[in-house]
């Protein structure tokens, strides 16, 4: 006899479920101010996403993954804040289209400079993937318009830091809700496993 665990609920309904709240929680006007903060729904699934690419997997399997991915997130979007502020006081002195990028994309290679050898050097923000998805966040989210205060840098760095926050948290959630249970089943049927 083999031990497999099984869902009481299927996750594709507790992962659907999830991501209807997430969707919800983004729609301008569905939440009341001051929790109307204009959500980056995207970085919601994209850390989601990678809660299980760092192998996480519902109970006993989290708080790992969480360790894993936390400080990195801070790590990268506190770096993605940090080129934009360079973008936010620098791009308006410049005169050309070709110098504006010229210029942005240094202060690019520099803010990349300190996750790289962060991510190689220092154990804490070790997991790169999470320090990329949370650079891009902040990107996506100030350039996009999204966050509390739209086009606004420190409410773009909080509004994609949490909605990237939430992701592993949906993702243990997913499974969590789903009541898995260990049952013994013969051997015959763990193939398909």
């Amino acid at each position: 006899m083999a031990v497999i665990t099984k869902e009481r609920i299927p996750i594709a309904f507790t992962g659907a479920f999830l991501a209807a709240l997430t969707v919800l929680m983004t729609l301008p006007g569905v939440l009341p101010e001051p929790w109307a903060i204009n959500f980056p729904a995207w970085a919601v699934f994209i850390t989601w996403a990678g809660y299980f690419a760092a192998g996480g997997g519902g109970p006993g399997k989290s708080l790992p993954v969480f360790k894993k991915m936390y400080p990195p997130l801070i790590w990268g979007a506190f770096w993605g804040l940090m080129a934009g502020v360079g973008f936010y006081y620098i791009n308006p002195h410049l005169d050309s289209l070709e110098l504006t990028l010229l210029v942005d994309g240094i202060i690019i290679f520099l803010v990349n400079q300190p996750i790289l050898w962060g991510s190689k050097y220092w154990k804490l923000v070790s997991y790169a993937p999470a320090c990329f998805y949370a650079f891009a966040t902040f990107f996506a989210t100030y350039f996009g318009g999204f966050g509390f205060e739209p086009e606004f840098l420190i409410p773009a760095f909080l509004s994609g830091l949490f909605c990237n926050f939430l992701g592993p948290i949906w993702g243990h959630l997913q499974i969590a809700l789903s009541f898995p249970k260990k049952v013994e089943v013969p051997d015959a049927q763990v193939v398909g496993e």
